[in-house]
């Protein structure tokens, strides 16, 4: 049962990626020193922002442009756009054939993808250094000039419904997640995933995807970020020649406040899998909220940590459950922070909800221990150290910092904050966030 539960959970993970904790320690013994992150800045008449990163160990670099639009930006009836979007991109432009992309930066040696999350979109290109112009012109060919063929567009839309099926409905966790994320969101776009609706797949047109392309792939509404063996004035230089004469557009964003929630909301879903899963849906700020620093601890000390309060205390004491873990969904809308536990049975599944609401209350009665505190603050301090440590990392770190909330340095903003960071602090954002009327709780049980 535990390794099939691993597998389940690395689906999950996969499907949501992006999910991650930006925060490091200070308050040990031995003061250590996080280096700042050194980049280059530069921003055309036109909005698009440049950011460069130098790093000349080996003839490489990463080119990457950054649209801030994703699920979140998608009204009701044509969720999954933004995505369904992104496979688009591939199907050519006025200059471009089907799939040549690929075969351009293929040819030359190097690698490239995209991404969509839910609240930005993302393209990059890994080649040669030398070949950097190449992937400079590729991702400003596909900034305006995207031929849309209905008759293309049709079979690739097919190829994401499929998508779906695969990684959502074929899916014990993501399926899951579907329902209870649309249960406890009840106006803001976050009711729908990032891959949409399968209906709302079925409705969205060739001119549905040209208009929110011409709406939203504009030079103010992306980022574009450069890393690896590169020259700043030479990245600024040739941005201004091929991005430099495209037009701003006024970008008009889906405005939606989800109302206060003011009861637990609780959802049961019969699913073919061997456990039953517990999963714990908790509402929070925006990702750049002082408090998500506090929040992420709290989680780390609750449940991700082999010396957490639930895994100590339900999984090795009394034996009532196969594993714990926790995530923060932070963006620039408020997000959400997801708590699951795997009761060894089904007939413990509510002992297990009852056992787990008693170690948060023991937390907020009680208090936390300093060193609980110290062990977090120690590893994220080592998980950011080695972060580091690749440029194209750190590069995109910065990156989806600017693309949500327009701020290069909040890195180093969650860094002092995790120094800062007290007992306290942990118990008033349990007693905040992590109450049962800001909770939606999903039940997932075997079938049958």
């Amino acid at each position: 049962m535990r390794k099939i539960f691993k597998v389940l959970v690395l689906s999950l993970l996969l499907i949501l990626f992006g999910v991650n904790s930006i925060y490091a320690n200070q308050s040990m013994k031995k003061e250590i020193f996080i280096p700042k992150l050194d980049y280059s800045h530069f921003k055309l008449d036109n909005g698009l922002e440049i950011y460069v990163f130098e790093d000349h160990k080996i003839p490489l670099a990463k080119f990457s442009i950054w649209y801030k639009v994703g699920s979140v930006d998608e009204p009701e009836g044509i969720s999954g756009i933004s995505h369904l979007l992104e496979h688009t991109m591939f199907l050519g432009t006025d200059s471009l054939g089907k799939n040549q992309v690929h075969q351009l930066v293929k040819a030359v040696g190097g690698s490239n993808n995209a991404g969509t999350y839910y609240d930005y979109t993302t393209y990059y290109e890994e080649v040669p250094s030398a070949k950097l112009e190449l992937a400079m012109a590729i991702e400003a060919d596909r900034m305006r000039n995207l031929k849309i063929d209905p008759k293309e567009f049709n079979r690739e839309k097919e190829v994401v419904k499929q998508e779906r099926r695969m990684r959502v409905e074929n899916n014990v966790f993501s399926s899951s997640l579907e329902e209870i994320q649309a249960k406890a969101f009840q106006e803001s776009s976050l009711h729908h995933q990032v891959i949409g609706w399968m209906k709302d797949l079925d409705n969205i047109t060739s001119d549905d995807i040209r208009d929110y392309y011409t709406r939203y792939y504009a030079p103010n509404n992306a980022v574009m970020v450069v890393s690896g063996d590169v020259n700043p004035e030479e990245v600024h230089n040739l941005a201004k020649k091929y991005y430099g004469s495209y037009q701003p557009q006024e970008v008009k964003r889906l405005e939606t406040i989800e109302p206060e929630q003011k009861l637990e909301r609780v959802i049961k879903l019969e699913k073919v899998t061997r456990v039953p899963i517990i999963a714990m849906l908790y509402k929070i700020p925006k990702g750049d909220h002082p408090d998500i620093v506090a929040i992420n601890a709290l989680l780390d000390i609750l449940v991700n940590n082999s010396t957490s309060r639930v895994k100590t205390e339900l999984q090795k004491k009394k034996r009532m459950i196969l594993e714990a873990g926790g995530f923060t969904v932070g963006l620039r809308k408020p997000g959400y922070a997801l708590l699951y536990t795997v009761p060894i049975s089904e007939g413990m599944v509510y002992d297990v909800r009852y056992e787990f609401d008693q170690e948060l209350k023991k937390l907020i009665e009680q208090g936390v221990q300093k060193n609980e505190l110290e062990i977090v603050k120690k590893r994220v301090l080592k998980d950011l150290i080695f972060s580091q440590k690749d440029i194209s990392s750190a590069a995109d770190t910065v990156a989806t910092s600017v693309v949500r909330y327009n701020d290069p340095t909040l890195y180093q903003k969650n860094i002092q904050r995790l120094k800062n960071l007290t007992t306290k602090d942990i118990i008033r954002v349990a007693k905040k966030y992590f109450v049962r009327d800001n909770r939606t709780i999903g039940y997932i049980l075997p079938k049958d």
